[in-house]
């Protein structure tokens, strides 16, 4: 029940009412796979015992209509249309289960890329609490296991009502051998489902967490490839991965075991009282032939409804194997993303911080009550120790967080949800920890934006790295997973072009040379402050060098900022300045 009902909260509208059209058209060729089975008996008796084409009231008017002349050519006649049904049946029945598994896997494709855009536009609070492993396996992994689930469902509508039309049938048939044998197979199912639900359960919980952190395992491993080459505790890591895949795999083989199960337990019983039947009359009368028309018509119904009945256990299974994805699925889909306006912001005079004070979901204020102001074309600098608060100060100035307490006020404009992007696209970032991505240097720079190759190159000799790559393949110079190709140093130049490249109001470096040698630092400070007079620098750094161009100076220590004198002091070792605060 609580399966349905988080299908019914994922599914929109408009996938129920397919849905919907899906299972009256599952009816439909139920009927048909019915009208199958009765029409090849029907076929069998009329050409086995001709007599009964002039004595059967039904035969007597078709053949007068189409006015045979011998009931051999009135069964030929049958027998053509039966051989065109069964074309039908079966384009029929490949048409549903195209539709039924296009509808659900065509749910996948709306599920992973609704939940990546979804990311996408995270609050940048929430993404930073969020685990990257978990969310990628529900991008990748438990939107494809739902379909799964989707899929098996729509098979089980199907499926049972075949079922449903054949046992109409068979109790047309014999209502009573149809009754008893229903109590023995109905009681068999139940255990049988009773105890493979278990069973699945188990497996479908452990292939969850198992494949969580097969992927945690593989993530870490791969972004501490380098440290682990000089451990070598190679075996440490094999063995742990060794065992969350064994677990998978376990859990996958449970899972399979249980799907088959079902089907030959039930075969046997249901085919050991069939032969056990025809044995008992055979033993009490000596002859068999009255009761086999009517057990052959029952094995024919049984060999019908096997794979059915495997179809339902399968699918069930499934159901229950994948239903644990269904609960974060449904917590990342409707998760609640930034809803930004398409205002606009001006920066033409200054960028102010009024009364901020900001801390994540828990813990202490990383920032209090900080007040300060920066004029367009300042360059400013930001220093303390780790741990301060400066980053965090960086990403409420870029808007990335809008604090609950206080308001950054560019031009006495409060930054909103319903003005934040446009202050955002006025920014160029340039961190300390750069992560680019496998492709040509072209491709990094740009990250999406229009190609215009004069500006590519311009950026790229601004930030001292376009004369290495005339060396290599110059704009298609390929950078590697991670710019694992590239020097600490070439990383954080390809970085800086990125930056460079949007023609940036605000240009804002958190340690963004601290990877570069002194000469080069140099060389690229000196490009960037050449720019300054129609960019406004913000800069976090640890060297003196970085900052000594830098007309204000603040010092963020224990969520308070202080500004400081000038760069001579600073670079004289007197720390101390001025708190700023605002009443």
């Amino acid at each position: 029940m609580i399966i349905v009902t988080l299908l019914r909260q994922l599914l929109t509208r408009r996938d129920k009412f397919v849905l919907l059209i899906l299972i009256f058209l599952s009816i439909f060729v139920s009927i048909i796979e019915t009208v199958g089975i009765s029409a090849i008996m029907v076929f069998v008796g009329l050409a086995t015992n001709l007599e009964t084409v002039l004595t059967n009231k039904y035969c007597v008017k078709i053949y007068t209509l189409f006015g045979f002349t011998r009931p051999a050519n009135f069964v030929i006649f049958v027998g053509v249309v039966l051989l065109f049904f069964y074309l039908f049946r079966a384009v029929l029945t490949i048409f549903y289960t195209y539709l039924a598994n296009y509808y659900a896997f065509r749910r996948q494709h709306y599920f992973s890329c609704t939940i990546f855009n979804n990311f996408l536009h995270f609050n940048y609070n929430d993404f930073v609490t969020k685990n990257s492993s978990l969310l990628s396996q529900i991008i990748f992994s438990y939107s494809g296991s739902f379909s799964q689930v989707l899929a098996s469902m729509i098979t089980i509508f199907a499926e049972v009502f075949t079922i449903l039309c054949i046992y109409s049938m068979l109790l047309y048939v014999s209502w009573k051998i149809t009754a008893v044998l229903t109590v023995m197979l109905g009681i068999m199912v139940g255990i049988i489902t009773k105890i493979s639900s278990k069973k699945v359960t188990r497996s479908g919980l452990q292939n969850q967490k198992a494949s969580y952190l097969m992927g945690k395992v593989y993530t870490e491993s791969f972004w501490n490839f380098k440290f682990l080459k000089l451990i070598g505790r190679y075996d440490y890591i094999s063995s742990k991965f060794s065992e969350v895949v064994q677990a998978l795999v376990n859990a996958s083989i449970t899972n399979i075991v249980w799907q088959t199960i079902p089907r030959f337990i039930i075969e046997t019983i249901a085919f050991s009282i069939m032969i056990s039947v025809i044995m008992y009359v055979l033993f009490m009368y000596n002859n068999a032939n009255f009761i086999l028309p009517i057990v052959s018509m029952y094995a024919l119904a049984f060999y019908r409804f096997m794979p059915s009945i495997n179809k339902i256990f399968a699918s069930y299974n499934q159901i229950i194997f994948h239903k644990y994805v269904l609960n974060p699925l449904y917590e990342y889909l409707k998760h609640d993303f930034e809803m930004l306006g398409n205002g606009s912001v001006e920066f033409e005079k200054s960028l102010e911080f009024k009364k901020i004070s900001f801390s994540y979901s828990t813990g202490n204020n990383i920032l209090s009550n900080v007040s300060f102001k920066v004029s367009k074309g300042d360059r400013v600098a930001f220093v303390g120790p780790s741990g301060a608060g400066k980053s965090t100060l960086a990403d409420i100035l870029m808007g990335l967080h809008i604090p609950k307490m206080g308001h950054v006020c560019i031009d006495n404009t409060p930054l909103t949800f319903k003005n934040v992007q446009s202050w955002r696209n006025k920014i160029g970032y340039i961190p300390q920890n750069v992560f680019l991505f496998d492709g040509t240097v072209a491709e990094n720079v740009l990250c999406g934006r229009n190609y215009d190759e004069s500006k590519i190159i311009q950026v790229l000799k601004r930030a001292q790295i376009y004369d290495f790559l005339l060396t290599k393949e110059g704009l298609d110079t390929r950078i590697g997973e991670g710019g694992v190709m590239f020097s600490g140093g070439q990383k954080q130049r390809v970085a800086i072009a990125r930056a460079l490249y949007s023609e940036p109001d605000v240009l804002v470096l958190d340690e963004a040379t601290s990877s570069l040698d002194n000469a080069m630092e140099a060389k690229i400070m000196e490009e960037i402050y050449s720019v300054s007079a129609r960019v406004t620098l913000i800069i976090i750094a640890h060297r003196l060098t970085t900052i000594e161009k830098c007309n204000k100076i603040f010092r963020v220590e224990n969520g308070q900022i202080y500004q400081l004198n000038s760069w001579n002091d600073v670079a004289a070792g007197n720390w101390q300045g001025k708190q700023i605060t605002q009443t």
